[in-house]
């Protein structure tokens, strides 16, 4: 904890906690147009400037991601903080002056008019960003993005055509407080004319709010009882009831990193759907075999591979571990990386440290393998069997006994490499 100053007023808070966070709690009113409490601080619209003073020194920041520090002095309604929020908000209103809310805003702050002109006062976009973290951080669409740069700056989709990772939630419109982007009609028309058949799955399926539902609305989402009854149920857009990015957020599981949006098989392998095929690595904890080994060996780009043949053999000291394919396809590409440095795999098991991509003979096996909660079961009940072997053969483990996060752990000596393939693949 640490004691500092609002408006006069000594006041204990964790540290680094956002000045916005403590002075919120404390009913003390602050303006903002880009922050969001489900969005990470942004600090665009510079709408929530304080005062801070330490050690007889004086500056301007951003009150939604400064941290609290011990010692320090906030005013947040000083003079001369009033009136750069006033020059703030006059420039914005140069910018987009048909925007309600900024003109009730200019209201709120004592501007009747602003001094500033604008080459394109039609536009309302005031680049505060709240679309673009919707889309990546709560959606996990990353749809959109910042584009251009200087005053040609805006908000775009990649090249400036609809994009296809666009799943039309309207969160970005839901979410935009002067109501500039259009995506969701866009989205929906193109759906519309392009998809057809089983491939006409409800917005709500493609948001991950529902696990299997075909449009039979002709995705006229205003007149659909499922979409009425979502905000209903909610009292707001279900994206940010739900958030189902974050709940795809990987997370470490006995000192484990599990990712819940990947399948996984008994055999340590997991899989992930890319296009029209499937990348296949090793979990983290299959990837220890990996830490001392000297070789790697993967089969040759268009080997047939059926579920079960090996998929992968690593050599460690003249011994040789085995990984079996989860499922039948057709190798498209392998990862030369690992096979020059088979260590990869042990240090970034999910991302640089992928095997194959594989071309499935049957897509729709994968969900055969394990998902969701079934996958989170199995993971814990793998991690925290191979964490007491860990320990057991830790020279020196953790002294306080939380061994979840013992890296030192993973260092296996080579004399356990072949105890560690016969607990992991029991061959």
């Amino acid at each position: 904890m640490v004691t500092l100053t609002i408006n006069g007023k000594k006041v204990k808070a964790k540290e680094n906690t956002p000045l916005l966070e403590i002075t919120r709690k404390m009913s003390i009113p602050i303006p903002t147009l880009c922050y969001h409490p489900d969005l990470s601080p942004h600090g665009s619209c510079r709408l929530c400037t304080v005062e801070i003073s330490r050690n007889g020194k004086t500056r301007m920041v951003t009150a939604c991601n400064y941290p609290a520090q011990d010692g320090i002095k906030v005013e947040t309604h000083s003079k001369r903080v009033l009136h750069t929020r006033r020059v703030l908000v006059e420039l914005l209103l140069a910018r987009c002056p048909n925007a309600p809310f900024l003109r009730n805003l200019a209201k709120e702050v004592g501007v009747k008019t602003s001094p500033f002109s604008a080459k394109t006062p039609e536009n309302d976009c005031i680049l505060c960003g709240l679309c673009v973290r919707t889309c990546n951080e709560l959606v996990g669409a990353n749809a959109i993005g910042f584009s251009m740069r200087g005053t040609r700056k805006k908000i775009s989709t990649p090249f400036e055509i609809v994009s296809e990772r666009c799943v039309a939630c309207g969160a970005c419109e839901y979410i935009c407080p002067t109501e500039a982007i259009k995506m969701e009609m866009d989205r929906v028309r193109k759906m519309r004319t392009s998809e057809t058949g089983t491939l006409r799955t409800c917005r709500y399926m493609r948001m991950g709010l529902v696990d299997f539902m075909i449009c039979s609305n002709g995705f006229e989402c205003w007149r659909c009882e499922v979409d009425q009854m979502m905000e209903d149920r909610f009292g707001t857009h279900p994206i940010f009831a739900l958030k189902p990015a974050k709940q795809k957020e990987s997370f470490l599981m006995n000192g484990f990193t599990f990712h819940p949006e990947l399948y996984y098989s008994e055999g340590h392998t997991w899989c992930k759907p890319m296009g029209e095929s499937i990348k296949v690595g090793l979990d983290e904890m299959a990837s220890l075999l990996t830490l001392k080994a000297e070789t790697l060996n993967l089969p040759p780009v268009g080997t047939p591979l059926k579920k079960n043949e090996v998929l992968a053999e690593i050599s460690s000291s003249g011994k040789k571990a085995k990984i079996f394919s989860p499922l039948s396809g057709i190798v498209s590409a392998i990862n030369h990386e690992v096979v020059e440095n088979p260590a990869l795999v042990w240090r970034d098991p999910y991302r640089r440290g992928w095997l194959i991509l594989l071309k499935p003979d049957h897509p729709e096996e994968i969900s055969k393998l394990l998902s969701g909660a079934k996958a989170k079961e199995w993971y814990s009940k793998q991690t925290l069997n191979l964490l007491n072997h860990l320990v057991k053969w830790a020279s020196n483990p953790s002294p306080k006994g939380d061994h979840s996060e013992n890296s030192s752990l993973r260092e296996i000596p080579r004399g356990k490499w072949e105890k560690l393939e016969r607990i992991l693949l029991k061959h």
